[in-house]
């Protein structure tokens, strides 16, 4: 056990109620939190803002007959003749016009949708998306009159800081605070941190994990399990703290069962997500799967994980279905390296700001592929030197998307997929102690972050 590394076994019985009543909380949190927040908007924001507004977005692309292929737009509105449909919001005015709008795009599209319409039969893919969010967007624009992207930009903004805070109260308990440190800086810094900025669900799933998460550690049971009933509600990943649960569960109450009761229900509450989000499609006309079943839409299909990854590097046919609700053989691209030999090979400032060579790099599911294999290198490296339940929380998100892979991405949001996961970063944490060699690659980070921001605002891929 390092010196950085706090011992986490369970406090015995004589000390649960102590820890009910006082936790420690760090002289610094506030601000290193602020600080941290404040750098991770600035960097998301400020490029973001420039490329939105001066620069030029992903144009509709067409095949060689001239037959449309791709908008340079959410398909969220639809597309009629490579035009987007009425659904197109008219761009926000004033300060939300410089602010909201760059971070508003791709799913934020499809949040707005289901903020304003709902769930029904007639847009079944909004069931795609869990409720909390949208809720919050809808709720919060008939408070104030806001439209719903700027109140899901201010939730995301401010569920982000109260993330940080709880994933650097979780980590400085059961590490030092210098880990806990470095961990929030690797969280804000990520190449796809902006998604915490963006008007998605990121934020929001943190606040609530971490949360959760923390409350657990503690042993006070019903405000986890109160929390981890919302994040299962947030995203289907939510009722995966079930997992991480269980283990702290079993470190606190032991194996007798006699001494479950009454903390094994609000441990179990993560549960009830999805089985309420399904009542609530049922209460709209459809049915009680369509949060998975519409999956079909984002071009998902049923594959085992080594498939997944063999249809990354080689490419395959795939068996996806269509809007007749038949299945139709798909021809799935491997991965696509070219893009980087293209650096060696035209090192010109115009073949790089090129949509040929940006939509290529977009496309190649390079990002995908490298940070999933990355995410899987650090849960191996993590099972010695992490606690038990952080593993328990990392790996059912990481493993069950690869079971439904989609035939444009197989590795689908995975760059996305990781960020709440904040084990991994305590891992990278851990494994950078090193003053110098961490502000070096802190620096790379950061370019990567500000490149992969500005292509989010501009329509392309990002994850």
């Amino acid at each position: 056990m390092s010196s950085e590394t706090v011992r986490i076994d369970s406090p015995p019985p004589s000390a649960a109620t102590r820890s009910h009543r006082s936790a420690h909380v760090p002289a610094d949190t506030w601000r290193v939190v602020g600080l941290v927040w404040l750098v991770h908007w600035l960097l998301t924001q400020i490029p973001a803002t420039l490329a939105y507004h001066f620069g030029t977005s992903r144009p509709a692309t067409y095949d060689a007959t001239g037959r449309f292929i791709d908008a340079g737009a959410s398909w969220a509105y639809g597309v009629v003749d490579g035009l987007p449909s009425q659904w197109v919001p008219e761009p926000l005015t004033g300060i939300a016009h410089w602010v909201v709008d760059p971070f508003s795009l791709w799913d934020g599209s499809w949040y707005r949708l289901v903020s304003i319409y709902g769930y029904n039969p007639g847009m079944k893919a909004n069931a795609a998306f869990f409720p909390a969010y949208p809720w919050l967007m809808k709720w919060g624009h008939q408070l104030t009159g806001w439209s719903p992207q700027s109140i899901g930009y201010i939730i995301s903004n401010v569920a982000f800081f109260g993330a940080l805070v709880f994933v650097y109260l979780i980590v400085s308990m059961d590490f030092s605070a210098g880990v806990a440190k470095r961990t929030l800086w690797a969280v804000a810094l990520f190449p796809t941190a902006f998604f915490f900025t963006a008007v998605y669900t990121e934020s929001l799933f943190l606040l609530f994990a971490a949360g959760a998460l923390y409350m657990a550690r503690r042993r006070m049971w019903w405000a986890a399990g109160a929390i981890g009933l919302l994040a299962a509600l947030t995203r289907s990943a939510g009722v995966m703290l079930l997992a991480p649960f269980a283990v702290l569960f079993i470190q606190q109450h032991g194996w007798d069962i006699r001494r479950w009761f009454p903390n094994a229900i609000p441990a179990a509450l993560p549960a009830l997500g999805p089985i309420i989000y399904g009542w609530i499609l049922t209460r709209h006309d459809m049915k009680f799967t369509d949060w998975i079943a519409q999956q079909w839409q984002w071009n998902r299909f049923s594959a085992m994980p080594w498939r997944t990854f063999d249809c990354t590097l080689n490419g395959c046919v795939a068996q996806v279905r269509s809007f007749t609700s038949e299945t139709h053989p798909f021809e799935v691209r491997p991965i696509d390296w070219g893009w980087m030999g293209d650096i060696l090979r035209h090192p010109t400032w115009s073949h790089f700001t090129s949509f040929e060579w940006r939509d290529r790099m977009a496309r190649g599911d390079v990002l995908e592929f490298i940070i999933t294999i990355l995410a899987f290198v650090l849960v191996v490296v993590g099972l010695r030197r992490l606690p038990l339940y952080y593993t328990a929380f990392t790996v059912p998100p990481l493993i069950v998307p690869l079971f439904s892979p989609s035939s444009v991405h197989p590795l689908m949001s995975m760059p996305r997929f990781v960020l709440p996961l904040f084990p991994l970063f305590v891992m990278i944490a851990l494994l950078i102690p090193n003053r110098r060699v961490g502000l070096v690659l802190a620096g790379i980070s950061t370019v990567l972050l500000i490149l992969l921001t500005m292509q989010f605002a501009q329509w392309y891929w990002v994850a």
